[in-house]
């Protein structure tokens, strides 16, 4: 039996670590951290979708529940988001726009 080949910039794999963060944002454990070592050198390999993706949720989870602990992981998912922002302009990609930060400037 042959070892299969995992395309990571492919959609599949993508939605794979979608899942991972969704799973791991907001909890106080050792998952976040895992997840986060885990993706962020996989950034400039993953398709423009799994990285919109990843804004969104990081995004959102501050009106959804938290980040977990303010003082550990909370600042963990702000490096990663910081980290997505960057690989999305090195690209020249369009940012998740939320919606609710034009609601505040009003």
């Amino acid at each position: 039996m042959s070892k299969p080949k995992i395309d990571i910039s492919g959609e599949n794999f993508g939605t794979m670590l979608n899942c991972a963060v969704r799973y791991a944002i907001g909890r106080e454990s050792y998952m976040p951290g895992f997840v986060i070592s885990y993706i962020t050198p996989l950034l400039p390999y993953l398709s423009k979708r799994t990285l919109y993706v990843f804004d969104q949720d990081v995004t959102d989870q501050r009106y959804t529940g938290g980040y977990g602990d303010p003082s550990i992981d909370e600042p963990s998912w702000m490096r990663f988001l910081d980290a997505v922002h960057a690989e999305q302009d090195r690209r020249g990609y369009e940012r998740y726009m939320d919606f609710r930060e034009e609601q505040h400037d009003i």
